[in-house]
């Protein structure tokens, strides 16, 4: 009888500990192995905007919401990429390839258009929505919402122009493209690092006094304290000093009462302004940037190097403008730098003549 209980005893551990086993393997994952061998399970994400969102462990398809999301998808894993939020330029696809070209467009959240289709987006079967960029003050209402619409998680990654190593390796994480990420976040934190080592020796009281003008007739500023101007006001000292500043890629409306009030010591204008046209007028020749020459065009290719939108391409911008304020504080020229960028995050070697191509009117006039 002894020998029976005992025997007894042993089997019912043996069943206990096989339970337990079976219940610890449920609590270590939310899914399996796909046929594929790859893991299917879910990890927890605390995206920027502290939201917990429960994403897929092994991510292939991903949908994006906005024109800066697109570019840092396009520079890190565009073939990830299952849609567009808008159609790719002729300049985009010069540098990051026309087999992208053709997907289908799902439209944006923010910005101008505000066409983000959910329909368009369900139909592209994306595993996760990212945003990235500067947090709404309504990103998490915005992103709850969608992500309960449709079903599919949405995370926010915050990135500025100082961030954006950050951004990277937190996106790398995301969507398991380490190597890449670590690649362009080292040389995002290099580059900016570089940059601040020489504005830093540079006294505020010694700062370039700028306007960033946009707009048809040249009469947008980009205000101080902006989101879109935070390269010009991190390297110069931004004269644009306005009781509310614009949040869109265009600025404020002002007046040429107004500029020739600030009147400037440098004026930079976008790729789509006037540029061309300053030199030859007879008003805008009373402001001393223009009567002395020193008026420069941001370089558009394939984005706006400063803004519009203010995404990876200010990292190129940020090293651009400052070189542009204070030549003689570099030791390597915007061309340098140029190369360097396209081709890290496009992997494209550009020849002098593109070089100069690019930076046309936008490199310090001897």
């Amino acid at each position: 009888m002894r020998h029976r209980g005992r025997k007894w005893f042993v089997t019912a551990c043996i069943m206990v500990c096989c339970a337990l086993a079976l219940g610890l393997a449920g609590c270590g994952s939310t899914g399996g192995s796909s046929p594929d061998g790859t893991d299917s399970g879910t990890v927890s994400f605390t995206d920027s905007a502290g939201r917990v969102v429960e994403l897929p462990a092994n991510i292939e398809r991903v949908a994006v919401t906005g024109p800066i999301s697109q570019m840092a998808m396009l520079t890190l894993a565009p073939e990830k990429l299952v849609g567009l939020s808008n159609e790719l330029s002729a300049a985009e696809i010069k540098y990051v390839g026309s087999e992208y070209a053709n997907l289908p467009i799902l439209g944006q959240i923010y910005g101008g258009k505000g066409d983000f289709n959910k329909e368009a987006v369900a139909n592209a079967d994306p595993q996760v929505i990212i945003d990235i960029g500067e947090a709404k003050k309504s990103i998490v209402e915005d992103l709850d919402a969608i992500q309960d619409s449709t079903g599919i998680p949405c995370i926010h990654i915050e990135a500025t122009y100082n961030t954006y190593d950050e951004a990277f390796l937190q996106l790398g994480e995301v969507l398991g493209n380490q190597d890449r990420a670590k690649e362009l976040a080292d040389y995002c934190k290099k580059a900016v690092k570089a940059t601040d080592d020489v504005i830093s020796t540079i006294p505020e009281s010694n700062r370039v006094k700028v306007l960033y003008l946009l707009g048809d007739a040249g009469l947008n500023v980009m205000g101080k304290g902006s989101f879109q101007g935070s390269v010009v006001d991190a390297i110069a000292d931004n004269v644009a000093v306005l009781e509310k500043v614009g949040g869109s890629g265009m600025g404020n409306e002002t007046s040429f009462e107004q500029i020739a009030l600030w009147d400037p010591e440098m004026i930079i204008f976008a790729p789509d302004s006037i540029y061309n046209k300053v030199g030859d007028d007879a008003t805008w020749k009373t402001l001393t940037a223009i009567s002395n020459g020193n008026y420069y065009v941001v370089p558009g290719e394939p984005y706006n190097w400063i803004s519009s939108p203010p995404g990876v391409n200010q990292i190129l911008g940020y090293q651009w403008f400052a070189r542009l304020c204070y030549p003689d504080s570099f030791s390597d020229s915007i061309s340098d730098i140029v190369k360097d960028y396209y081709k890290m995050f496009y992997n494209y070697d550009l020849s002098d003549s593109e070089v100069s191509e690019l930076i046309a009117n936008s490199a310090p006039k001897k």
